[in-house]
């Protein structure tokens, strides 16, 4: 058998556990170095891409020494110009590159210069400024011309506003809305009664937002708002409701228990009708035009009222309502019935009744009957019976020339005045009044 090989010394088996660790100690070494390296580079390629990003040049190229003299001499800032210079002398292989970059740069600026141009051109501006100030001058021609109250119609938004409240039957904002404008009194006669046509049912609308103000009003304004909207009513014809004939009768029989409740306060206050204030009286006139006179007023009472609120003034408006003008015919022939000849006179000139009643015919029909009332007197009687029928003929005649009618056009009136003159003693003579029977007359007159 061959002999074996002798066993490995202990020397030689050291010597190869050497190489074996001095191999596998370099191999990590050359790892460690790898992976400083692979890091360097990727520092390297973070920061020149961070650079390239905050100072991006005209043109990118992938080569990091372009990227790097880019930052060094930023082209962008034009002013900083040193920086430039010392860009070619830490790097002269990039002068060329830069440079012929930068030419371009120039060409730039003056492209930019354009931006101061218009200073220039605003300098010239405060001309046009100063034209301007002769604007004034016409401004005063357009103050007086322009009025709030004449200006506004049907389009303005308060009409609107006004024509939206009484289509939705809001009798509370309706009242706010006129106690707001009552300033505005034109205005609102001209919108106010074609917007109160078009609600539902303007008397039951009218009434509610009128309230029981006669009685106790929030204020000044609301009290005359409520006035304001009973004037709109009538002036607007008095319309009724469409198809709202359950109502009337409660409608009318709340008009006139507010009617009666009126008169009662004016009686309270003043003691008699025909001492109330104007307002006060034209207040309740006009609310009688609007839903109708109860039966219960007195006759001499509504003339009474009308004289205390000034007739004249107020009657454009009550010749609107056409129930207060029928009932003013009727009102009319129980004042001659009833030897009321200066207060139906009066009525019948002031409501403009000439048809119904011929003047001519009436005052004939009125020295007729005084000529009646004088049967069966003795001469004391007689003469002062002359100076009560001329005091109440001259107080027609100035009622007549306060129409501006002439008496010689009724001359069988005008004599019996002579006549009556003659038989007194006092021809020509102013009226010096009449007695307690005439008081009303004498009330007219005054």
């Amino acid at each position: 058998m061959p002999p074996s090989p002798p066993p490995a010394s202990a020397a030689s088996r050291a010597a190869m556990l050497q190489s074996v660790h001095s191999l596998a100690s370099y191999s990590d070494t050359l790892a460690d170095f790898l992976d400083q390296w692979n890091s360097v580079i990727l520092d390297a390629a973070s920061i020149a891409a961070t650079f390239a990003v905050l100072f991006p040049g005209p043109e990118p190229d992938p080569k990091p020494l372009p990227a790097a003299e880019a930052q060094l001499s930023p082209a962008p800032e034009p002013e900083r110009k040193p920086e430039p210079d010392l860009a070619p002398e830490t790097e002269p292989n990039a002068v060329p590159e830069p440079e012929r970059e930068r030419e371009p740069s120039p060409s730039s600026e003056p492209e930019r210069q354009p931006i101061p141009a218009p200073e220039p051109e605003g300098e010239p501006k405060p001309k046009p400024v100063r034209e301007p100030a002769p604007a004034p001058e016409p401004e005063p021609e357009h103050k007086p011309a322009p009025n709030p109250v004449r200006e506004r119609k049907d389009g303005d938004p308060s009409a609107a506003e006004l024509d939206l409240r009484c289509k939705q039957m809001n009798f509370r904002e309706l009242r706010r809305f006129v106690t707001a404008h009552v300033r505005d009194r034109e205005w609102l006669r001209q919108v106010g009664p074609d917007a109160l046509r078009r609600a539902e049912d303007p008397a039951w609308l009218v009434l509610r937002a009128v309230g029981r103000y006669y009685i106790c009003a929030e204020s000044g304004d609301a009290e005359a708002a409520c006035m304001l909207l009973l004037e709109l009513y009538v002036r607007a014809g008095c319309p009724r409701g469409r198809g709202q004939g359950h109502r009337e009768a409660e409608l009318r029989q709340e008009a006139r228990e507010a009617a009666l409740t009126w008169r009662s306060r004016l009686l309270r206050v003043s003691g008699r009708v025909g001492d109330a204030g104007a307002r006060e009286a034209r207040g309740l006139a006009f609310f009688m035009a609007a839903f109708g006179v109860p039966v219960e007023f007195p006759v001499q009472e509504l003339y009474d009222l009308l004289v205390a609120a000034d007739v004249s003034a107020c009657t454009k408006v009550l010749k609107c309502s056409k129930l207060f003008v029928k009932k003013m015919r009727d009102v009319v022939v129980e004042m001659i019935n009833r030897d009321m000849y200066l207060q139906a006179i009066h009525s019948i000139l002031a409501f403009e009744f000439p048809n119904a009643f011929p003047l001519g015919s009436t005052l004939t029909h009125i020295m007729e009957k005084l000529e009646h009332d004088r049967k069966d007197e003795n001469e004391g009687q007689a003469l002062e019976r002359d100076e009560e029928e001329l005091a109440l003929l001259r107080s027609i005649s100035k009622c007549m020339e306060d129409h501006k009618l002439s008496l010689f056009e009724f001359p069988s009136f005008a004599e019996r005045i002579v006549l009556l003159e003659e038989r007194v003693g006092k021809p020509k003579q102013a009226f010096a009044g009449i007695k307690r029977k005439r008081t009303t007359e004498e009330d007219c007159v005054e």
